[in-house]
């Protein structure tokens, strides 16, 4: 009698282990549904030379622009971080300098003649204000921000 026990032990064992599996395959079959990913629209589009006259016309038309301000002298040093371009002979336009440009502690003179790449952003008071509070504009040269509705932020900068 003892044999036949056993037995029938083992075969519900396995019937359990396999009932078992079967019950995670089902639970696992509904955990998979579909999740599509949430994605930043992503523009392929190549970069364009920013016309420094149409700038200079309509600054907030070039906002969400990512290209090439080529060959512009430097109007001011504003600190550490930030500059501006002349753009023509009474507009001067707000270049802030990217995070690895810093690091990289580059430096921008009044004179300068410069090609930089960058993105347009709006420019508002209180991007103004953040500047000066960390330290990209110098306090004294705060009231010397243009009051441009557009700057950019240059990841890359040569000097011609």
């Amino acid at each position: 009698m003892l044999r036949g026990t056993s037995t029938i032990l083992m075969v519900v064992a396995v019937l359990a282990v396999v009932g078992f599996m079967w019950w995670l395959d089902r639970k696992a079959g509904s955990l998979e549904t579909e999740v599509e990913p949430v994605l930043e629209e992503v523009v392929d589009s190549e970069p364009v030379d920013i016309n420094s006259v149409a700038l200079a016309s309509d600054p907030g038309s070039a906002v969400g622009e990512t290209g090439y301000l080529r060959s512009v002298p430097v109007a001011q040093r504003l600190g550490r971080a930030s500059f501006t371009v002349q753009l023509d002979s009474a507009t001067t336009f707000p270049v802030l300098l990217s995070p690895d440009l810093i690091q990289m502690d580059t430096q921008v003179y009044a004179g300068d003649n410069v090609t930089l790449y960058g993105h347009v952003f709006t420019l508002n008071d209180s991007i103004r204000s953040v500047w000066v509070e960390q330290e990209a504009v110098d306090q004294a040269n705060a009231s010397a921000i243009p009051a441009s509705p557009s700057f950019i932020i240059a990841d890359s900068l040569s000097f011609n």
